[in-house]
């Protein structure tokens, strides 16, 4: 089938080894520019909402470093939006673990980081290495700006290694891994029903792997997400409808 298109009393480090004294003034200046302070940081604060995959049982927390020193907790569930967290405006998202090394001093032990859209409100998908949060995350930011994703809109995202396609109601769809792409899609059933095949690429061709129906409404958005499971490599999908 051919488809289309820590926070320190010291220092705080990215890093999970130490860092010599060019590397500890590095860090501090890096830090000087992480959380935005002052009026300009108070009047253009961030709305952001956590996403992990694959999604776990009970997942546990991790911290959102948001300053020179100061960290918050974030829940990172898979199966729904985490709560807003309204913090400073950053110059990278950063979520990791606030550590004690051997001379007793507290370091920021970075999980994963990226840097952040230029819009005020925003969706973090943070996507598993491990089974373990401290096995790392990638972090991806995605727009959560109603004008910009509405109701009625599915919100396509590949983070797996496979190329994914298919169709969604009469639009059809493809993306490598890495891509993404916000699509309005025209119902092929009555009731704003959508008719939703999806595949995956293989070396021999396109592999069906999910052939179900999904409903349309300008009263919520969906978030689509192509994940492999970081222990099997198996593709999962999870859509997350998100009400407005």
């Amino acid at each position: 089938m051919k488809l289309p298109r820590a926070v320190s009393k010291a220092m705080i480090t990215a890093s999970r080894k130490p860092v010599g004294p060019l590397g500890a003034i590095a860090v501090s200046i890096a830090c000087l520019f992480l959380g935005s302070s002052g009026a300009w940081a108070q009047e253009n604060p961030l709305t952001l909402h956590f996403l992990a995959f694959p999604k776990q049982l009970k997942p546990e927390p991790v911290e959102l470093l948001i300053g020179d020193g100061k960290t918050i907790k974030v829940e990172t569930p898979g199966h729904e939006l985490s709560p807003a967290y309204k913090v400073p405006s950053l110059s990278t998202i950063a979520v990791g673990k606030t550590e004690i090394n051997e001379e007793g001093d507290s370091f920021f032990d970075v999980y994963g980081q990226a840097k952040p859209l230029g819009t005020k409100n925003q969706i973090i998908l943070l996507i598993r290495k491990g089974p373990k949060s401290s096995d790392g995350f990638s972090v991806l930011p995605i727009d959560a700006v109603q004008s910009n994703f509405g109701g009625g809109s599915f919100f396509m995202m590949n983070a797996s290694k496979l190329t994914v396609g298919g169709t969604l109601g009469k639009t059809k769809f493809g993306l490598k891994p890495g891509q993404r792409e916000l699509l309005e899609p025209e119902p092929s059933h009555e009731g704003n029903v959508c008719q939703v095949t999806l595949f995956y690429e293989r070396e021999e061709g396109w592999k069906k792997f999910r052939d179900t129906r999904w409903s349309l409404s300008d009263k919520c958005r969906t978030l689509v997400f192509f994940y492999q499971d970081p222990e099997t490599g198996r593709l999962g999908i999870a859509p997350i409808v998100d009400i407005l």
